[in-house]
């Protein structure tokens, strides 16, 4: 088997440099993949070698790099974070733009994200800029294409593309932090309804009946839970139809504007949980900003671009409101003082930035301490919610469980007495 040199790069970024045997440079390509490295160049030991990148081409469907979509025609952040590490790769690399696009293109294993690329690759062969290309599909998001059009302009696509390939990274690592931190409330909460409605609608009917047929007079917390059981049978239908009434009438309250507005506001009212919310918002919201800020955005449009991203009516409104002060020409610092959401610490960690004019670094110290907040964060609401809904579901079932067997106890006394 011939020798090949090969160069890649590990899931850190970390460049990797070494020689192997390979029946061909299509097997190098797929078992270099299956290592967890994304090739850069390929070239058999004492041959003319090839070209970096081109010797992606060819390669067999085995050795394509997994995408994290499951679901044929939806691209996720994660499909754009590795398109964008890959692309900075290349590029810094010294692959041809067009190139460059054209090679992940055919790696891509999302049908969308290929079709997409492969539509950006021919805006690119007419003369398009990369990221008046990438304007024109839906899957990058105004903070990708405004960075990109930055790299362009400087010159320094490469770094651009790197530092958003990372905060891609860093954002899909923060989602799933939220998604922890939510997902087991939420099956502990559907599994405390489920137990509840089993107990109402089919056990404690069947202890009824055989109460009722022994004509004893019942314990009062025996009468209260089967009156609570008789209610529900007896109003199932009215008690679904405005349940479904009243989720309906949220999702309308949600989609008005001024409803929205509010019911944003109370998120962060909520007792412990309201600023739980708070710390994740801003999260995403600095560190979109440190981002832009170090990528060559300028502030306003920084801010602008951010306060998409914070999902939150009420705090875009203030976002909003911040930013109208600053193209004014006033210091971010200070406006963002004047808000209860922003802790004082990152508002006079900002005025000091603008001051010292390392307002890229100061915003990246904010981005690391909010970090820290939700993992903080999410370790206490799985320590807090979780012993909490067990306790409470124990108490209901318990309580149940009580009333139940009261009366059997109580028969069982007056038989032996």
């Amino acid at each position: 088997m011939p020798l090949f040199k090969y160069q890649a790069v590990d899931s850190r970024g970390q460049t990797v440099r070494g020689s192997k045997d390979f029946p061909s440079k299509k097997d190098a390509i797929a078992a270099l993949r299956s290592e967890g490295l994304t090739p850069i160049s390929i070239e058999e030991a004492g041959g003319a070698g090839a070209a970096i990148a081109r010797s992606f081409k060819g390669a067999s469907s085995k050795g394509k790099l997994k995408s994290s979509n499951k679901m044929p025609g939806r691209v996720k952040i994660d499909d754009i974070a590795l398109f964008c590490r890959q692309l900075a790769t290349l590029v810094g690399a010294g692959v041809n733009l067009l190139e460059a696009v054209e090679d992940i293109s055919d790696m891509a294993n999302n049908p969308k994200m290929r079709a997409t690329l492969k539509e950006v690759a021919d805006d690119l062969r007419s003369g398009t800029p990369l990221s008046d290309a990438l304007r024109k599909h839906k899957i990058f998001t105004k903070t990708l294409t405004s960075m990109v059009e930055v790299g362009e302009k400087s010159g320094k696509l490469a770094k651009v593309l790197a530092d958003l390939a990372l905060y891609l990274e860093n954002n899909v690592k923060l989602i799933r932090k939220i998604k922890s931190a939510s997902t087991y409330p939420i099956f502990i909460g559907s599994f405390f309804i489920i137990v509840l409605l089993a107990l109402v609608i089919g056990i404690i009917p069947r202890f009824e009946e055989m109460f009722l047929s022994f004509g004893a007079d019942l314990p009062a917390p025996t009468k209260m839970v089967m009156g609570v059981s008789q209610f529900v049978i007896g109003n199932g239908l009215w008690l679904f139809l405005g349940t479904v009434a009243l989720i309906v009438g949220f999702i309308m309250f949600k989609r008005n504007p001024a409803g929205n507005l509010i019911y944003s506001r109370l998120l962060f009212k909520i007792p412990i949980f309201g600023k739980i919310y708070i710390k994740m918002v801003l999260a995403r919201f600095f560190q979109t900003l440190s981002t832009l800020v170090k990528s060559g955005v300028d502030i306003v449009a920084s801010l602008d671009i951010s306060t998409n991203v914070m999902d939150n009516a009420y705090a875009e409104s203030l976002m909003r409101n911040i930013r109208a002060r600053v193209l004014e020409g006033n210091q971010l610092g200070f406006e963002m003082e004047k808000y209860e959401i922003f802790p004082r610490m990152v508002t006079r960690m900002t005025i000091v930035g603008e001051k010292s004019g390392q307002l890229d670094a100061m915003f990246d110290k904010i981005t690391d301490y909010f970090t820290d907040e939700v993992d903080a964060a999410v370790a206490t609401i799985s320590s807090v919610i979780e012993p909490v809904l067990i306790i409470g579901l124990g108490f209901i079932v318990g309580i149940a469980v009580v009333a139940m067997y009261l009366p059997i106890f109580y028969l069982a006394s007056a038989m032996m007495g």
